[in-house]
């Protein structure tokens, strides 16, 4: 019974405005024949569900009919009961005062649902327990309703405050979505300024003494900075993309330190497609370079790879530099790229935990930056 009454306060309540194959609205009227078809249909099934257990002493259409009326007569009165249902949602904060008008409500409607049982039973002489033509069941059937009647009162409530458990959830992901948004968002406009000042830092140190290394300098950080405003309103780009973003500041770096460094890229051709943060490899592979290769005389060699594991994609940043400094707690890093980096990999994959961002010292010198980001691309290029 509860199911299908809670359908029924639904359609009941819902009043779908449907359209046909032109595209135009329904007329008001043709709702309204669809919500009392279904409102009929609705506690026709709940009266033969009533009757199923007396059909297991031996079939009698007399009682048969008799639940099917019953439910019938509760049609007739469903309308009635959800308009005044729409007129209490002013007061359904307060539950005393609700109950109460409920509890008050239930006597005059299970009165008249006893009373238009009775006059549909009227008819039919084989059933002679009519509250009508016999008063002693009259207690009968208006207790029946009034129990009737607590239970549909029941399962509306139920199924308003269930709606609106569902409702309020939704606010509540959009609202931790926007959050996690603007917290991205926020990491990300530290990083800009935080690499362009580096970059154009090392450019101004090359204008005097190699202004053609500074021009393409400044050429590729153009591109680079053009590419990045391209992907500013997206949380995550493909990884063809970032690669892409990555290039152009390695184009920097090359011409700056020239054979001092080397760079190597081994990226599984499959893996372009998956989707990452944008500007994710940039400042790792900055951070590398400058507190791993940058004091050294002899260079050295930073290495970015990335292969599919499962349903992740595994990402390494390695370079054979100097190294952590003894103690080092990544908890306790101050370097700006490495905690936004981790940051932004924690809001974006909650359920990657720790080992969605590690930094650890390398075998025979130098640190790797292991990241994994879980695969949900499949082609597109859409954030």
């Amino acid at each position: 019974m509860s199911s299908d009454a809670t359908i029924l306060a639904s359609e009941a309540r819902a009043h779908p405005e449907t359209s046909d194959a032109d595209g135009r609205s329904d007329p008001s009227w043709l709702a309204l024949v669809r919500s009392a078809i279904f409102i009929f249909l609705a506690w026709t099934c709940v009266g033969v569900f009533l009757a199923v257990p007396d059909t297991f002493t031996g079939f009698h259409w007399p009682m048969l009919v008799s639940k099917i009326i019953d439910a019938w007569a509760w049609a007739l009165l469903t309308p009635a009961l959800l308009l005044i249902d729409r007129k209490l949602s002013s007061i359904e904060q307060n539950i005393v005062r609700l109950a109460l008008l409920l509890l008050l409500l239930s006597i005059p409607f299970s009165l008249a649902h006893t009373f238009l049982t009775g006059l549909l039973l009227y008819a039919i002489p084989q059933i002679w327990w009519n509250p009508l033509l016999r008063p002693d069941f009259a207690v009968y059937f208006f207790l029946g309703a009034w129990q009737t009647f607590s239970a549909l009162v029941g399962i509306i409530y139920a199924f308003k405050h269930y709606n609106r458990f569902l409702t309020s959830r939704l606010q509540l992901e959009r609202v931790e979505k926007n959050l996690i948004a603007s917290r991205l968002n926020a990491l990300r406009l530290q990083l800009e300024p935080h690499f362009l000042f580096n970059t154009l830092n090392t450019i101004s140190s090359e204008v005097v003494t190699n202004p053609n290394v500074a021009q393409g300098m400044i050429g590729d950080l153009g591109a680079l900075l053009r590419q990045s405003l391209d992907c500013r309103d997206r949380t995550e780009i493909t990884l063809a993309q970032e690669l892409s973003l990555l290039e152009h500041y390695l184009s920097i770096q090359r011409m700056r330190f020239g054979d001092r460094m080397e760079i190597g890229i081994d990226i599984e051709p499959e893996t372009l497609s998956i989707l990452v943060p944008p500007m994710l490899l940039q400042p790792l592979v900055e951070n590398a370079i400058r507190h791993g290769i940058e004091g050294r005389l002899s260079g050295g060699k930073v290495m970015v790879s990335a292969w599919r594991a499962g349903d992740q994609l595994q990402i390494r940043v390695l370079d054979d530099g100097v190294g952590l400094p003894p103690n080092w707690r990544m908890d306790a890093s101050t370097g700006l790229g490495v905690r936004v980096a981790r940051e932004r990999l924690a809001a974006l994959y909650p359920d990657l935990g720790e080992q969605g961002f590690v930094i650890r010292r390398r075998e025979g010198g130098g640190t790797e930056v292991a990241m994994s980001v879980p695969v949900h691309s499949d082609g597109s290029d859409e954030a």
